[in-house]
């Protein structure tokens, strides 16, 4: 599949946002693991496959060395010979693997080695709903903010998103359902704002709920009619193909991903008439780098979903961190301020602004 036109506006846009052409072009490798796999997101039998809080995180760290076997198990106390994984070192919410000691020799890892974080993280409900506001919308100064507080209100109520939702088989909202699925949106977001204090949601939810009576006057939904019933995410082979067709001239070595593999091969991805071979993937348990790109994304995606509130509300569970919790909070924002500041390449975001903008502050606040 021809994706040059994908890498000719990838590139654009990372110009556009002050990334320097020899950040986006120079030659290194990404090692990758994933959390939070999915597959893609779907309404079946009532219910959709991912609780409101997923976040898919694809990504882990920039090395231009390797560690080894011995090495890897040297930094976590461990017998050599047997694969390390997260999911039982780093078991508990954000809060509670900021006092593990597997969480600070992750840290000391990438410390000691100067390796970069990367990743591309994906808020799955946040990016299932960003088709209506590209649907009801014109102002792209606004764009952000109304699909970060359209996000906000689905997620607060996901019984009734997934009821509302499913009875219309969003995206495939049809011309005579058109209006009534407006509708049950203002009710939604009407019921967020009567419960909501917050000055800043309340002034949001008040714009977007005149966007979506303005939209009632449009013939057509763009985005959210004529499109795959019940499918709220594609599959996530997008992800990966995009991460492959962005960088031609960097080295991505991923985890095995059989389907992802799979579809690559049958399709294979071109940029300007050349097929891209600079991808590889590789079973973690023979290969330590993987593991420790299970950690990072193990960490990040903790953290996203610790920050995924006002700001205000994760100070305030800051405020109660311990002398541990706080040291380890400090260590990984000063790595990923360090691997910012070296590439902002390095972090791709599908996420509310709110998020982002929370993660930036703590980077500076706490480091």
């Amino acid at each position: 599949m021809d994706y040059s036109e994908h890498y000719r506006i990838a590139r654009m846009t990372a110009l556009s946002q002050g990334i320097r052409p020899d950040q986006f072009e120079k030659a290194e490798t990404w090692y990758y693991d994933e959390t939070d796999n999915v597959k893609h997101l779907v309404y079946e039998n009532k219910r959709v496959n991912a609780s409101e809080n997923t976040i898919f995180v694809l990504g882990g760290i920039q090395a231009e060395d390797s560690i080894t076997d011995d090495e890897l198990h040297s930094f976590f106390g461990k017998e050599p010979g047997k694969e390390l994984k997260a999911n039982k070192d780093l078991r508990g919410t954000f809060s509670e693997i900021l006092r593990k000691e597997a969480f600070s020799n992750t840290l000391k890892i990438l410390e000691e080695k100067g390796w970069n974080i990367h990743f591309i993280s994906v808020q799955v409900w946040y990016y299932g709903f960003v088709d209506i506001v590209d649907s009801i919308n014109d102002d792209i100064n606004a764009s952000f903010a109304l699909k970060a507080i359209l996000y906000k209100i689905l997620k607060s109520s996901p019984d009734d998103t997934v009821r509302i939702f499913g009875r219309f088989h969003y995206p495939n909202i049809k011309d005579k359902d058109k209006n009534a699925f407006l509708d049950e949106l203002i009710t939604l977001s009407s019921r967020f704002v009567a419960s909501n204090p917050n000055v800043n949601d309340e002034m949001m939810t008040n714009i977007l709920i005149d966007k979506i009576k303005k939209a009632k006057t449009k013939k057509q939904l763009d985005f959210i009619q004529d499109e795959t019933p019940d499918e709220w995410v594609g599959r996530f082979i997008q992800f990966y193909s995009s991460e492959i067709a962005s960088y031609p001239n960097k080295t991505l070595i991923l985890d095995t991903e059989k389907q992802v593999e799979k579809a690559l091969k049958e399709v294979p991805i071109e940029v300007n008439g050349k097929v891209l071979k600079n991808y590889s993937f590789v079973d973690s348990d023979i290969n330590p780098m993987i593991q420790v790109c299970d950690y990072v994304v193990s960490i990040l995606r903790k953290y996203f979903i610790f920050l995924d509130r006002s700001l205000s509300e994760v100070i305030a569970d800051i405020k109660h961190f311990d002398e541990q919790q706080l040291k380890n909070l400090k260590f990984l924002n000063r790595i990923l301020k360090r691997s910012l500041d070296a590439n902002p390449l390095y972090y791709h975001y599908i996420t509310s602004v709110e998020m982002q903008y929370n993660l930036n502050q703590l980077m500076n606040m706490y480091c």
